[in-house]
């Protein structure tokens, strides 16, 4: 098993889609850092925009706002002026699901990339449980997940400091680190989610695309119906799924978010993480290598 990590860790760091990668993650937290400056200029020259995003934040952490389809990210009116949390201002950014796309390309490029190149069939002939193949991706994916926070934190961090300066600074390390650990988590179980579907349809297009559909929140409808369903059986339970799936985490566990927002995001992200690496391992032993 160690040997087969040490392979999979060797053909990441020398495959070329690796580094894109890495270059891309660095590249979306310097995006994400303008823009976020470019919506406090505005709303420095609007204050009816300002007070809009203020209640926006206001609902958000009271738990009142309904999760949106695509990418979004809040720009606290207070960081206008005043100082800015790096840790909320980091976390806010990882909320937005940018990272987790990019986790999403990152897995299927990554897993399907052997179909293509014969690894595996060279590979699995020699191995009598052919399931810890699966298990030895999902160990470099989570390295590779852990590569992609530091440096999209690092990359944040850093072009923060330039714009902002003094007033950009970290608040609280405990609070941020508790919320990272939950977020890293919900990547790498949507990371061993990818794996499976990969595995399973021996398809990267199909589970990119899932993956994508997923993290962009096109799957709100479909979230919707499920919790309107189980409404009229049991009107007294209030039932959402969203809250038992890593997508639907990710926009709620924040720097501010509760403790139990943050054990359940993890218990989440680690459920899926064990319970789609052991099916994918399953498939893996069980069907013939081609």
């Amino acid at each position: 098993m160690l040997n087969l990590i040490k392979m999979d860790l060797y053909r990441m760091f020398h495959s070329l889609s690796t580094w894109i990668i890495i270059l891309f993650t660095a590249g979306t937290a310097l995006f994400c850092t303008v823009m976020v400056q470019g919506d406090l200029e505005a709303m420095a020259e609007d204050s009816a925009y300002a007070q809009q995003m203020e209640q926006e934040i206001n609902a958000s952490n009271d738990g009142n706002e309904d999760r949106s389809i695509g990418f979004y990210s809040e720009s606290d009116p207070e960081w206008v002026e005043g100082e800015i949390d790096a840790g909320e201002f980091i976390s806010s950014q990882i909320q937005s699901g940018l990272l987790t796309l990019l986790v999403v390309i990152f897995a299927a490029v990554f897993v399907n990339a052997e179909q293509k190149n014969g690894y595996i069939k060279n590979i699995a002939g020699q191995l009598s449980n052919r399931g810890i193949l699966a298990l030895s991706k999902l160990a470099a994916s989570a390295v590779q997940i852990f590569i992609m926070f530091m440096v999209f934190i690092a990359s944040t961090g850093v072009r923060g400091k330039i714009l902002w300066g003094e007033r950009f600074f970290l608040d609280s390390p405990a609070d941020m680190l508790s919320s990272l650990g939950a977020q890293y988590l919900l990547n790498l179980g949507i990371a061993a989610l990818i794996l499976f579907f990969c595995i399973l349809t021996r398809s990267s297009a199909f589970s990119m695309t899932a993956g994508i559909v997923m993290v962009t929140g096109l799957f709100i409808p479909l979230y919707s119906v499920i919790n309107r369903a189980v409404y009229k059986i049991r009107p007294s339970w209030d039932f959402d799924i969203s809250l038992y799936l890593p997508d639907g985490n990710i926009a709620l566990a924040g720097i501010h978010a509760s403790s139990e927002v943050l054990i359940r995001a993890s218990v989440v992200g680690a459920a899926f993480a064990v319970v789609c690496a052991a099916a994918a391992a399953l498939i893996m032993q069980k069907r013939d290598v081609r």
